[in-house]
């Protein structure tokens, strides 16, 4: 059976936030704000910007977004995209991806912002298959107090 990308519905949440858990590096800082809020604030503020990836039924994945990057105008945001272990490098991060990108280009963005993790070399490499280019880097620095 062919895995589905659509758009995200209130049902997915859960399946989505657990899926979320699994996938990322909650405990990296500054990165470590993935929280039920935080998909609550996705779906909620821009759910055109929310897809899944559904086997059925199942959720092994999903891309949430929102159609403003701080305040670049024009400019939508890809935030988070996870794809379940056993599922990737299958096409459904680019799958999920081409879903967002192609629901910015539909609302008139003339460009979209991803967040990707220096360290995250395939996600890096994905990306740049899907014609994005590395923009301005950010280093965080921190100072443990503690």
């Amino acid at each position: 059976m062919t895995v589905l990308i659509r758009p995200m519905t209130v049902r997915d949440f859960g399946a989505v936030y657990e899926l979320g858990v699994r996938c990322y590096k909650v405990t990296d800082k500054p990165y470590n704000y993935w929280s039920i809020r935080e998909v609550a604030d996705h779906l909620q503020g821009a759910p055109q910007f929310c897809a899944v990836a559904d086997d059925a039924g199942k959720i092994v994945g999903f891309a949430l977004g929102t159609d403003s990057f701080e305040l670049i105008a024009d400019t939508a945001h890809l935030e988070w995209v996870a794809v379940a272990p056993e599922y990737r490098r299958q096409g459904l991060g680019s799958r999920l991806l081409n879903q967002l990108v192609d629901k910015a280009r539909e609302l008139g963005c003339v460009s979209v912002v991803a967040d990707i993790a220096s360290e995250n070399a395939y996600s890096r490499a994905m990306a740049q298959k899907l014609g994005f280019a590395e923009g301005i880097s950010v280093t965080y620095f921190m100072k443990q107090l503690s």
